[in-house]
């Protein structure tokens, strides 16, 4: 039997070469996510690293496809040449070393995430807000650390490439008939392994990773690079720029029935007006978003660390949710959906919208009831353009890094969250003395990195991750504390909710705990009640209105938790959504047609869809009536109620 052609097995090698870089990186992943794996086997995690061969080969191939066409052409002349090999070399690191770098980014993507690496990384940047998000990076030293892995595997794969090419040989041996058998076999090899599967009506798709009920593992044998391109791709598919789940007529209808409109209003499919008995309340109200506070760091959701003692104190004497939701996974989500009562829809950024939608939410309502409006930032307030969309939806006034001292802005997420509650004081003095009542929403930022804590905190936990949560609670407490010494104090509702939680609970492709967030209703005075109902971040604004006992036109999605009850909360990640109610959990993913039934209150892992379809089948239409007429009331520019024209 003659030599196999150079070609082929320089290939090949450079396959296993390339497929033991990835799995490093994956085991990486592993041991940083050890506490996310829950109860396994260990053939469980074998065929997760299985899978991720099928996935890294898929990579491989479209990256060094070409390159192979042009090493197969070059080695039929049977001539070696040093300076082919060079350059061979170098392109194909150069262009690994890229992948690299993604499969390093994806490191920290999934710790924040618990999603592997995909587009949404690059929304920011390609919205004018690739500035802030570099700088927020190379603060924060471990994703500057991750550069480190990047250049070794760099290193790693140029090295062992430029031994292989240099020891190759038999290149002056060509034979035809070898070489098309094998020139045919290699080709076919490459391009089947981009396809990532023989079955010829799909290639590989995300969902084929799914092959157990551990959403780790799941996850794990997905290749970064694979689920960017993807998921890129998705977003570019016209199919996925709206989402037609079913006819608008449908969705308005289902949407009618759900919210108890019964005669609405022929222009406005939504609106329903709110009448009220008796003096309105003025009371002051102060919207506090917090940065990242999932219902699993307090001691209410299970928390044992003891990191946000006076937020659960604040809950024993409030009128609490234990079973609230926010409506996506990023900080521009839980704004405007605190804000406007809306849900966000896939990766449409709301906020960034064009044109600036005007929508009846809680800041131009209360202001078109008399009340001056502010909103408080620590950072840029034009990241996520939220100085744009505020001020187009009542919000007079808006503080941000620019208004704070320089020597106070400590990140390029500005001042720390115990900073602009100080700074805040002065402004609801002056706002508290002009003899009307005020509104002001607070989006705090020291839960998120780049972390910075300042001396004169003294946190009780060791692990920074813990430190910081424990800072900002106490920034909570001194602001309640500061307040209570202000005059207008007694006559102010302070409404304490997260933008999103933390992937802290990973049992399904869903973490829970990104969507699970206190939602607390704090005045002096108030009778603390404990509400174990089902709630959104929606539902804020009306709630609001309804102790206000205050007359309005509900142009939103939310209701009132103390007068109406919620069937189902319902969410959005990136690319899958979530509903559930008091005992199921629904997770669907559209584009890949994937979908579970979960009975999420015992953490059960089994999949119910094909026992109870029906049950499924309802959640699925509620949350997608929702969603699509969300995007109709946008599109048709009925966010505004023509009354308050």
């Amino acid at each position: 039997m003659k030599r196999i052609p150079v070609f082929f097995t320089i290939t090949l090698k450079l396959y296993l070469l390339l497929i033991a870089i990835y799995t490093a990186f994956r085991i990486a992943l592993l041991l940083l996510n050890l506490d996310r794996l829950g109860e396994t086997t260990l053939w469980e995690i074998t065929q997760a690293f299985i899978m991720g061969v099928r996935f890294d080969i898929v990579t491989i191939g479209f990256v060094i496809a070409i390159p192979t066409i042009i090493l197969t052409v070059f080695s039929f002349f049977g001539k070696k040449s040093r300076i082919f090999e060079q350059v061979y070399t170098w392109v194909l690191t150069v262009c690994f070393t890229i992948t690299f770098g993604i499969c390093a980014a994806d490191i920290p993507y999934f710790d924040q995430f618990f999603d592997r690496f995909n587009v949404t990384a690059f929304e920011w940047m390609a919205t004018g807000d690739s500035a802030f998000v570099f700088k927020m990076v190379f603060e924060e030293p471990t994703y500057i650390l991750m550069m480190l892995p990047v250049l070794a595997s760099g290193f790693v794969f140029w090295f062992f490439a430029n031994r292989i090419m240099k020891r190759s040989t038999g290149w002056e041996s060509v034979y035809y008939m070898q070489y098309g058998i094998y020139t045919v076999l290699l080709w076919g090899l490459v391009f089947i392994g981009m396809r990532g599967r023989l079955n010829e009506k799909s290639p590989i798709m995300v969902g084929t990773a799914y092959f157990c009920n551990n959403a780790m593992l799941n996850q794990l044998g997905l290749n970064p690079n694979f689920t960017l391109v993807r998921s890129w791709l998705d977003s570019k598919d016209p199919d996925n720029q709206k989402v037609r789940f079913m006819s608008d007529e449908a969705a308005i209808n289902n949407v009618q029935k759900y919210l108890n409109i019964e005669i609405p209003y022929e222009e406005f499919p939504i609106a329903r007006e709110v009448v009220t008995e008796g003096e309105s309340n003025d009371y002051n109200v102060i919207v506090v978003i917090m940065e990242g506070m999932s219902y699993n760091k307090t001691a209410h959701g299970g928390n044992t660390h003891n990191l946000t003692p006076f937020l659960d104190a604040l809950m024993d004497k409030s009128l609490s949710f234990n079973n609230c939701y926010t409506s996506g996974t990023h900080t521009y989500c839980g704004i405007y959906t605190t804000m406007v009562s809306y849900p966000v829809v896939f990766r449409n950024h709301a906020l960034k919208r064009i044109p600036v939608l005007q929508y009846d939410g809680i800041a131009a309502t209360l202001q078109k009831n008399g009340y001056q409006t502010a909103y408080f930032t620590t950072h840029d307030k034009e990241f996520d353009n939220v100085a744009g969309f505020l001020s187009q939806n009542g919000v007079e006034r808006i503080i941000s890094q620019a208004d704070y001292p320089a020597g106070e802005v400590k990140t390029t997420l500005g001042v720390p969250d115990d900073y602009m509650f100080r700074f805040a004081m002065p402004v609801f003095d002056e706002m508290a003395g002009n003899g009307r009542p005020f509104f002001a929403a607070m989006m705090t930022a020291s839960d998120h990195g780049p972390y910075y804590i300042p001396d004169y905190f003294e946190p009780k936990n060791t692990e920074q991750k813990y430190q910081i949560t424990e800072y900002a609670d106490w920034s909570l407490q001194r602001f309640i504390e500061m307040a209570s010494e202000k005059p207008w104090f007694d006559n102010t509702l302070f409404v304490f909710v997260a933008d999103h939680g933390a992937a802290l609970d990973t049992d399904y492709s869903i973490p829970l705990s990104y969507f699970h967030t206190p939602l607390v209703f704090y005045k002096n005075g108030m009778q603390p009640t404990a509400n174990e109902a089902i709630a959104s971040q929606m539902d804020v604004f009306p709630t609001v209105m309804g102790i206000l006992n205050m007359p309005y036109v509900n142009n939103s999605f939310g209701i009132d938790l103390q007068k109406e009850s919620r069937r189902y909360a319902y969410f959005m990640g990136d690319d899958k959504y979530g509903v559930l109610d008091g005992e199921w959990l629904l997770i669907n993913k559209p584009s890949e047609e994937q979908i579970g039934l979960y009975k999420y209150v015992e953490k059960e892992k089994k999949n119910y869809i094909s026992d109870y379809p029906e049950v499924a089948g309802e959640m699925q239409k509620y949350g997608e009536s929702a969603w699509q007429v969300s995007e109709y009331q946008q599109d048709k520019k009925k966010t505004k109620f023509f009354l308050d024209k």
